[in-house]
């Protein structure tokens, strides 16, 4: 018996020796021979983890045809399902050869042609994709696309380090699928060829979450459709060789208890190094993205694109480049995930625990929690009718830095919508930065689930007085109105700056949105964060929903110099400013100054509304 297992093991040790030499001895076939008429072989899987092999008619070159110095070979596929099926999605980077020579990838289809019509890509533009000196793991500064949500870094005048605030530009509207859809090009115009869509599988994520966010996939090139893992006991192992041409790899955007992947087809593999696809995935350049062998259970006709269902296996290999013709990965590289931790307090009086990993991807990332939180909350709790979500949780950095989560969102419809912003935008404005210390440990949240609508708006605004000075300590009062009729008392403890003198200060009190708001209209520019640590400060500062905020401003002229403001400024600064063109550019004026910026504790209730107090500051010597 242990005679049999060895002989079965050296054999298996043989085969993958034999499958990786043929692999890396493979030759190309000139792009400059293809003419009309001659006839070729392709591979792919229909079903299975067998590789078939299809019959491939040249038809000839497109020069330039979807971009410049960018070729496609066009041909007719035939065998197997494809007279039923047409081109397949998933097919992407099925390998074509001509008598053994590898031509290229089977990459472009026809919307709603009749045959199996495709574009090639040629194999020497997909090689192109990594230069030879560079098939390496990107290096920590490697910048990668990303969906740019632009904010402000702003303080105010008299401690302008250490009350500085993320500020969003755009409040309440930092993460819009379709704000994020009006940024990318639009799709191609009817009949014209198109990369072969991925298959983009979702598991468990709620219908909700697929329907939301299908057409921003779409735009990308991406087939949204339900998908699932196997159990442990259906579980595919990996095969002894690992992938080669012709079978399918996965790759892992989320896994865990929710999963998210996109399917195609190696085309070419050199030693550990695979090429796949033909075509881009999102086209973001270096990348980390896990992947893993994939095993098909069927190929489904379709009149609208035929698609192939499959399964992912374990994770082998991280794709490292993703380019216009092609991905490129490596076997046994491992790629960064970020762990996410949801510990959700039902209404259903249950408490349940959720764990999945998403990739650390500046564009995708923020997407990908996002949907996750908010496809666990769809699983339990109500989408209409009253209902508040309380949020309380972290994203803890490798250096020992927080990045605290907190807020309140209350409504009659999709509440987990606006829970789900308040955690993805933190994480985009960290992703966003770039910063080559950047190392996300994990995301840890708890949320707290009730069905009924808790905001507070507030109706009233007084101080215990009106006539200050200097250095004085006064309190703010804010009453707020609850849905029920009820009442919310908020007390502000507001300082009076010792540099202010006989003036007449304006004080706003009211929501994190509304003072947002106000904020960006007085800081026409706000400074760029000099180091991560200054960042996660600014992000711990951010206003949230369920506090009262009240801003302390006096009507002075004021400049403001790379994110920080003058008061006030004295001729001679102002003088030394103009005196400089390289800096005079830099500078804007403002009539309004910000001096001081202070904050309730949290509430239980998200917060609205706005009033406005007036203080006069007397002299001191009166």
């Amino acid at each position: 018996m242990r005679l049999r297992k060895c002989i079965a093991a050296v054999a298996l040790v043989l085969l993958a020796v034999s499958s990786l030499r043929a692999q890396s001895q493979t030759q190309f076939f000139p792009l400059s021979d293809i003419r009309p008429g001659l006839k070729g072989v392709g591979r792919t899987i229909f079903e299975g983890n067998k590789v078939q092999e299809f019959q491939v008619e040249f038809l000839g070159v497109l020069r330039n045809y979807l971009a410049p110095k960018h070729n496609v070979i066009l041909a007719r596929l035939s065998g197997g399902p494809l007279a039923q099926t047409g081109v397949v999605a998933g097919m992407s980077g099925s390998p074509v050869y001509v008598d053994g020579k590898l031509v290229g990838a089977v990459a472009l289809a026809f919307p709603f042609a009749k045959e199996a019509i495709t574009g090639i890509t040629p194999i020497q533009e997909m090689l192109e994709v990594v230069p030879e000196a560079a098939k390496a793991t990107p290096s920590a500064t490697t910048k990668q696309a990303s969906a740019t949500l632009p904010f402000k870094f702003a303080g105010t005048a008299i401690d302008p380090a250490g009350s500085m605030r993320l500020i969003p530009e755009d409040p309440g509207n930092e993460f819009s699928v379709q704000k994020l859809i009006d940024l990318l090009p639009p799709s191609g115009f009817n009949g014209a060829p198109s990369n072969l869509l991925l298959p983009l599988r979702f598991g468990g994520f709620s219908p909700n979450v697929m329907e939301a966010y299908s057409p921003l996939f779409q735009r990308l090139g991406l087939e949204p459709m339900h998908g699932a893992a196997l159990s442990s006991s259906e579980a595919i192992p990996a095969s002894p060789t690992g992938p080669e041409p012709g079978t399918m790899v996965s790759l892992s955007l989320v896994k865990g208890d929710l999963n998210l992947n996109v399917d195609c087809t190696v085309t070419y593999r050199k030693g550990n190094d695979i090429y796949a696809c033909g075509h881009r995935f999102l086209m973001v350049g270096p990348t980390k993205i896990p992947f893993s062998e994939s095993h098909v259970l069927a190929t489904v006709p379709s009149v609208a694109s035929s698609f192939k269902i499959d399964v992912p296996g374990p994770e082998i290999g991280t794709i490292l480049q993703d380019r216009f013709g092609a991905i490129y990965g490596v076997i046994g590289e491992k790629a960064p995930m970020i762990p996410v931790h949801i510990h959700l307090d039902s209404t259903l009086n249950t408490k349940t625990d959720y764990n999945f990993e998403i990739i650390k991807q500046s564009f995708l990332s923020p997407l990908l929690l996002d949907m996750g939180l908010v496809s666990t909350l769809n699983g339990t709790e109500r989408s209409i009718g009253p209902s508040t979500l309380s949020l309380h949780g972290s994203i803890r950095l490798s250096d020992g830095e927080t990045v605290k989560i907190e807020d309140v969102a209350s409504g009659e419809i999709n509440t987990a919508g606006a829970i789900g912003a308040s955690v993805s935008t933190p994480l985009n404005y960290l992703l966003d930065g770039e910063f080559p210390d950047l190392s996300i440990q994990g995301i840890d949240l708890t949320i707290v689930s009730t069905d009924e609508r808790r905001v507070a708006t507030l109706e009233q605004v007084w101080s215990t007085k009106s006539l200050v000075r200097p250095g004085d300590h006064i309190e703010i009062t804010g009453l707020l109105r609850t849905p029920s009729g009820g009442t919310l008392v908020e007390k502000i403890p507001v300082t009076i700056p010792d540099s202010v003198h006989d003036q007449q200060l304006s004080l706003v009190v009211g929501s994190g949105a509304n003072l947002n708001l106000l904020q960006n209209r007085l800081t026409p520019v706000g400074a760029t964060p000099r180091d991560l640590r200054q960042l996660v400060r600014a992000l711990n500062r951010m206003r949230r929903n369920n506090r009262l905020y009240a801003l302390l401003m006096t009507p002075q002229r004021s400049l403001t110099f790379q994110g920080e403001e003058y008061p006030s400024p004295p001729p001679s600064l102002v003088q030394t400013f103009i005196a400089d063109p390289a800096v005079s550019s830099s500078v804007i004026y403002g009539n309004a100054s910000i001096i001081g910026d202070f904050q309730t504790k949290p509430t239980q209730y998200a917060i609205q509304g706005e009033k406005t107090l007036y203080l006069k500051v007397e002299n001191p010597e009166g």
